[in-house]
């Protein structure tokens, strides 16, 4: 899974134009310019760019232009094409680094240009491209960062589901220790303020927490966040977590069976397939679950992630007809162009209809089913979300290791968000 966003000051700070490393271009045709990240990766590049050229032999009067730059790289380059005036018709995106670049952008409302096309999509995944009310891009692969269980360590602890509730979460996890001590439990991301905040935020909201309240003032001083964060320092206390962990580490122990359950995006079925060298063989340990839920009768709790499409509108806006309007639903409403993505990589398709297809596998209807009520980071709608991303991962993991108390550490995030939020405004 990629990392969470880039400060905007990163993005601005750009002061030299990148190289542009152009794909296969048609010699005629109207001028049509992609840019992303994904066709340029080892795994996703046979499937996608066999998507493009499908795309270009049903529009012989469009000539398409691909142009890709390493995931690291893409915020600053977009900035830098919309600032040089470049070509940017289509541009692939992070579903958090859109109330940002939106600003920059404009991309056309969605539902002004695909009206009911929409509707083939259900509400909660189409939530990942919107802002302010506004669908300003569509959900290309979507899902959230959920809970993956390993089956095969759960039944070895005599666990015969995994846990629905807070307490039988905690109850789980004691189990677990108790029977192999060789095994992390809870592979909480306990390094790395990238993977620390997000994981942090689903706990807190889960026991009624937020960072920031309806009217964008600091909310984290608080009891829900003080029970939230001394439940993680609970078990930590309990040796039912790890330090010094981060995702890929978490990955690793769950594909040796070291691990019982954890945090990731979708594609944690194929890292598990690659770490335990068993491939596909292995999925009958890999099990999506809801985040535990402090009542029965609660949400079940996840972080929305997913790659976006959007049609930046800055120079006119894009026609229902038109060129990028076509490459958008080939890629992201063409149920044939979605499964195929999703058999060669693994991420989830995202109309009703290619979900349908798959209802038989539990993974993927699981994880869809509580995506639809992940929420947006808290973090990512704030121009300076990088420092604000530090600030919770720095004080959660003060309390992790033990060196602040936990309303210590909430006391101090709570001062150091104010500071960094007080002349910023939300998007």
């Amino acid at each position: 899974m990629h990392g969470y966003s880039f400060a905007r000051r990163s993005i601005l700070a750009v002061t030299a134009l990148a190289a542009l490393r152009p794909g296969s271009v048609q010699a005629q045709g109207a001028p049509l310019t992609y840019v992303g990240w994904s066709h340029d990766e080892a795994a996703s590049r046979p499937v996608l760019t066999e998507a493009f050229e499908t795309f270009r032999a049903a529009n012989a009067g469009v000539r398409l232009e691909t142009i890709g730059f390493p995931w690291a790289q893409m915020q600053q380059n977009v900035v830098l094409r919309l600032r040089s005036s470049q070509p940017l018709d289509v541009v692939q995106l992070a579903e958090r680094w859109l109330p940002q670049l939106s600003r920059l952008l404009q991309p056309a409302d969605l539902r002004e240009v695909l009206g009911a096309e929409l509707d083939r999509v259900d509400p909660g995944l189409l939530r990942l491209g919107q802002v302010g009310g506004r669908q300003l891009a569509m959900p290309w692969t979507a899902g959230s960062i959920g809970m993956v269980a390993n089956r095969k360590v759960l039944s070895d602890a005599g666990i015969a589901e995994p846990p629905r509730t807070v307490e039988a979460f905690a109850d789980a996890l004691r189990r677990i220790k108790r029977g192999n001590a060789e095994v992390v439990p809870y592979a909480f991301s306990t390094k790395n303020n990238l993977s620390i905040s997000p994981d942090f935020q689903v706990w807190l909201w889960t026991f009624g927490g937020r960072l920031f309240d309806a009217e964008d003032k600091v909310a984290i001083d608080s009891d829900a966040a003080r029970a939230a964060l001394s439940f993680l320092v609970d078990l930590s206390r309990e040796g039912l977590m790890a330090r010094d962990i981060d995702r890929p580490d978490s990955r690793r122990l769950f594909g040796g069976n070291r691990a019982g359950l954890y945090h990731d995006a979708p594609l944690a079925r194929g890292f598990a397939r690659d770490n335990s060298g068993q491939g596909a063989v292995f999925d009958t340990n890999v099990a999506a679950v809801a985040t535990p839920v402090l009542r029965v009768g609660d949400t079940p709790r996840s972080l929305m992630w997913g790659h976006i499409l959007a049609l930046p509108a800055a120079r006119a806006r894009p026609a229902a007809d038109g060129p990028a309007a076509r490459l958008l639903r080939h890629l992201a409403l063409n149920d044939e162009t979605q499964l195929r993505y999703f058999r060669a990589v693994g991420l989830f398709p995202v109309t009703r209809s290619a979900l349908a297809t798959l209802a038989a596998d539990d993974y993927v209807t699981v994880w869809t089913r509580n995506a639809g009520s992940a929420e947006m980071d808290e973090t990512a709608a704030w121009p300076n979300a990088a420092d604000l991303t530090t600030i919770v991962g720095e004080e959660v993991q003060a309390a992790l290791l033990l060196s602040k108390p936990p309303a210590q550490a909430l006391a101090d995030m709570a001062n150091r968000l104010r500071r960094a939020v007080a002349n910023q405004r939300r998007t």
